[in-house]
């Protein structure tokens, strides 16, 4: 009896494990074929790597063991892009939490939105969704040094679900950005009162973002 609830203990972690929330990344350049880059975890990043004509850097992280607490579901930080060549291109990059379960039914979901050193000529839509469906987006044109941006929004959720922060780029030759998005299922906790959007960005992670304007180098796996 002893060896069958310990096998049954175990059996549990490992749905209870293998069932978490997990981060998963997508690119693609110039509407092209996607690649799709899954992790095991709930909080994760890869980079700085070379994609295409770009070089990125992505990290993630979703609500579940070793990523995010409550309330918060999704964060996309420091999306770094660089591209380093002559030409006019479109990037499309996404930040994805995979099988969140919590919170269920009509919830108010904040989305948060955050461009740092958006080159000049280049425009950058962040967009928030649950299982496909649009929440809020917000576009940033270059050049900007710094600009933030967020949304309210009431959905109801089901039992499992995927979030996802999209970033849509269009670039117009040689430049860099620094993109963020964040979703949280209910206004951050702490004192915000009067913080504006900034207040709101620097609670959910966000705002203050570094420009990364180093030459990065790798290769996507």
């Amino acid at each position: 009896m002893r060896k069958l609830l310990l096998a049954t203990a175990a059996l549990l972690a490992m749905t209870a494990l293998a069932s978490a929330a997990t981060i998963t990344f997508t690119a693609s350049e110039d509407g092209g074929a996607t690649t799709t880059v899954p992790t095991p975890n709930a909080s994760a990043s890869i980079g700085p790597v070379s994609f295409g004509d770009f070089t990125i850097l992505m990290n993630g992280s979703t609500n579940g063991p070793g990523g995010l607490p409550s309330p918060f579901l999704l964060q996309g930080n420091t999306i770094s892009i660089q591209q380093t060549i002559t030409g006019s291109h479109t990037l499309d990059l996404a930040v994805l939490g995979i099988g969140l379960t919590s919170p269920n039914g009509l919830t108010a979901l904040l989305s948060g939105f955050d461009a740092t050193g958006l080159s000049a000529g280049w425009t950058a839509t962040i967009s928030t969704d649950i299982n496909n469906i649009i929440l809020a987006s917000s576009t940033f044109t270059g050049p900007v040094s710094s600009g933030h941006d967020a949304a309210f929004n009431g959905f109801t959720l089901p039992g499992t679900f995927n979030a996802s922060i999209d970033f849509h780029i269009v670039t117009n030759g040689v430049g860099a950005a620094n993109l963020g998005g964040a979703l949280s299922a209910a206004p951050v906790p702490g004192p915000i009162v009067g913080a504006g959007i900034p207040g709101l960005l620097a609670a959910f992670g966000l705002g203050g973002f570094g420009y990364w304007r180093r030459r990065l180098t790798g290769k996507m796996a």
